[in-house]
């Protein structure tokens, strides 16, 4: 029978400097493509009229994360660096399947939807009104319905802050 002798430092030393080589190389290469970190929300404007139509809660969180990070909302355009108009919120469920034997919902397609669109006080158009509409689906169990609820409640809240992230990142890009 053989015996296998593992001499200490030998390979050791050299896979510690292959691991350090990679992985200074995978930096090298993350770095040149221009990746960066989201990181903290920075805006090239420090003033924003907020116009509503009817979308209390996108515009409720937005003006908050706005005002944290140092920009005042205004009374009026004219005061404004920027203009932010934010249609009606929409929020429609939609059956996706039935049960073949029970005739009974099963699933759920849960859509939440607002139109946004970025101007200069003057009527300048910086960003065209575009519609941020997020789907989600969910099991619909006919014996649960207060736990269904509840289920269509936390992804209609998370449907929400996703849709102020993605305003958000659209402000962060205007010049």
């Amino acid at each position: 029978m053989r015996e296998i002798v593992v001499v200490p430092g030998k390979f050791s030393e050299c896979g510690g400097r292959v691991k350090k080589l990679i992985i200074s190389v995978l930096c090298t290469f993350i770095i040149s493509c221009g990746f960066q970190l989201r990181g903290d929300a920075k805006f090239n404007f420090t003033s924003l009229y907020l116009q509503v139509e009817a979308a209390p809660r996108v515009a409720q969180a937005v003006a908050q994360i706005l005002q944290e990070k140092g920009v005042k909302i205004v009374a009026t355009p004219q005061e404004a660096q920027i203009v932010l108009y934010l249609g009606s919120e929409a929020v429609e469920n939609r059956t996706l399947s039935v049960s073949a034997v029970s005739g009974k919902i099963e699933e759920v397609e849960l859509n939440v939807r607002t139109n946004m669109e970025i101007r200069k006080p003057d009527g300048k158009v910086l960003s065209e009104k575009q519609t941020i509409s997020l789907l989600r689906d969910y099991s619909f169990d006919e014996m649960a319905v207060l736990a269904m609820g509840t289920e269509a409640e936390v992804l209609q809240e998370e449907m929400f802050r996703e849709i102020v992230a993605q305003v958000i990142r659209r402000l962060q890009v205007i010049k």
